[in-house]
C-alpha cells in the first residue's frame, strides 16, 4: 500500500507534464515553410491552382507547417498617366485583386481568408461572372455588379462580414495593399514568368508548382516527424493547368 501512495502522485506530476507538452504534430512559427502563391484572381490557370491543388494543404495536416501568404497582383501593372490599375483580364481583376487582399488584411487566419479565396477562383473556374458565361471574365469594362456579387455570396457562404471588405475597398486601403504586393511581386527574383507563380521559401517552383506539396516537404526542418501528408507527396506531377497566363 505505501508503494501504491507514491507511484500516484508521480503518476499524476506525468500525466501534467504529458498535457503542457506541445503536441508533436505542430510546427513552430519559425520552422515553418513560407508558401507563397502570386498570381490574379481571374487567370483561369490561378484559379484552378487554388481551387482544386492548393486546398489540399487544408485537407492534411499539411498547414501545421506552412506559412501560406496569397498574393493577389499577378501580370497587373499601373497607368503612368492616370495611376489607375490596368489587370490582364480587365477590371473585374482589379476588382477583385482589391478585394481578396482587403480579405487577407481583415481576416488574417489563413484558413479563414484562404476559404473565401478559393470560394471566389471555384466559382470563376466554373464559369466565370455572368450566367455562366466564360467570356464576361474577359470584358475590358465592367461595373463590377457580377464580381460584387460573387464575393459577397462566398462571404455569406463562409459566414464572414462583409461591411470591413467594402471599408477597406472604399477606404483606400485595399489600393495600399495592392500597391505593396505590385512592390513585392516586381522585386522578385528571378522575375515571374507567369501566374500562378509559386515559391518555397522565395525559391520558384516554376512549372513544377502541382507538386509543391513535395517541395514543402523538402524545405521542412522541424521535428521531430513530418506531417503525415509527407508520406503521400507524389513527384513528378504535371503542373500543365489550364490557362495560366504569362507576365507581360
Amino acid at each position: 500500500m505505501a508503494s501504491g501512495g507514491r507511484v500516484f502522485p508521480f503518476a499524476l506530476v506525468t500525466l501534467f507534464l504529458f498535457l503542457i507538452s506541445p503536441s508533436p504534430s505542430l510546427s513552430s512559427d519559425e520552422d515553418k515553410v513560407n508558401l507563397s502563391v502570386y498570381y490574379e484572381s481571374l487567370c483561369p490557370g490561378s484559379a484552378d491552382f487554388i481551387a482544386d491543388y492548393l486546398v489540399k494543404a487544408f485537407e492534411t495536416d499539411l498547414i501545421n507547417i506552412i506559412n501560406l501568404r496569397m498574393v493577389p497582383w499577378g501580370n497587373a501593372r499601373i497607368d503612368n498617366h492616370t495611376g489607375a490599375f490596368i489587370c490582364q483580364h480587365g477590371e473585374d481583376e482589379c476588382y477583385l485583386n482589391t478585394i481578396q487582399a482587403c480579405a487577407i488584411d481583415v481576416w488574417s487566419d489563413q484558413k479563414r481568408h484562404f476559404n473565401f479565396i478559393r470560394c471566389v477562383e471555384r466559382n470563376i473556374s466554373k464559369g466565370g461572372l455572368e450566367s455562366g458565361n466564360v467570356s464576361a471574365v474577359y470584358q475590358e469594362k465592367s461595373s463590377n455588379v457580377a464580381a460584387l456579387k460573387v464575393w459577397e455570396s462566398c462571404a455569406e457562404e463562409q459566414k464572414l462580414e462583409e461591411a470591413d471588405i467594402h471599408k477597406c475597398y472604399t477606404s483606400g486601403r485595399g489600393r495600399e495593399l495592392e500597391l505593396r504586393y505590385k512592390t513585392e511581386t516586381d522585386q522578385l527574383i528571378p522575375p515571374h514568368e507567369y501566374t500562378p507563380w509559386v515559391a518555397v521559401n522565395n525559391q520558384p517552383l516554376y512549372d513544377n508548382f502541382l507538386n509543391f506539396i513535395h517541395h514543402v516537404c523538402k524545405a521542412y526542418k522541424g521535428g521531430p516527424a513530418k506531417p503525415l501528408a509527407c508520406n503521400s507527396a507524389r513527384r513528378g506531377v504535371n503542373s500543365a493547368v489550364r490557362g495560366a497566363d504569362e507576365a507581360r
